[in-house]
């Protein structure tokens, strides 16, 4: 449903990091960003998201498994490339009002939710601002 919505151009998603787990949290977004540069953004997600497998030897070897330039991917890591995108991110994140993921905003409106009742949680707060207008 949530996929209509954003082809019908009713809905807009967006992702932003949070780090909420120090350290490791960062690493997996930085990880994620620079599989993304290979086009394996999700892929590193998802691998966070399920195995938390926050360790450079353990997110290099999930590049090589992906079968990604592991040089390149090695040398995104250790230069923190993407340090600036990830840190804005998540700093704006806590300025919204937003500590953990996942996050549904409607109309600057929202909270976090589980993610099981993702789809519930959307509907109940556009009918909420529907019932306002």
């Amino acid at each position: 449903m949530i996929e209509e919505l954003v082809r019908a151009g009713i809905a807009r998603f967006e992702y932003s990091h949070i780090i909420n787990h120090g350290p490791p949290s960062m690493l997996g977004a930085l990880a994620t960003e620079c599989g993304g540069d290979q086009g394996a953004w999700w892929d590193f997600h998802d691998h966070y998201m399920s195995q938390w497998d926050f360790t450079r030897e353990g997110a290099i070897a999930f590049a090589a498994s992906l079968s990604l330039d592991t040089e390149e991917f090695t040398q995104c890591l250790d230069s923190e490339k993407h340090l600036e995108l990830v840190e804005g991110q998540h700093r704006q994140a806590v300025a919204d009002g937003f500590n953990r993921t996942p996050t549904v905003r409607i109309n600057d409106r929202g909270g976090a939710i589980v993610a099981d009742a993702l789809i519930g949680q959307v509907l109940a707060l556009a009918a909420e601002l529907e019932g306002e207008g």
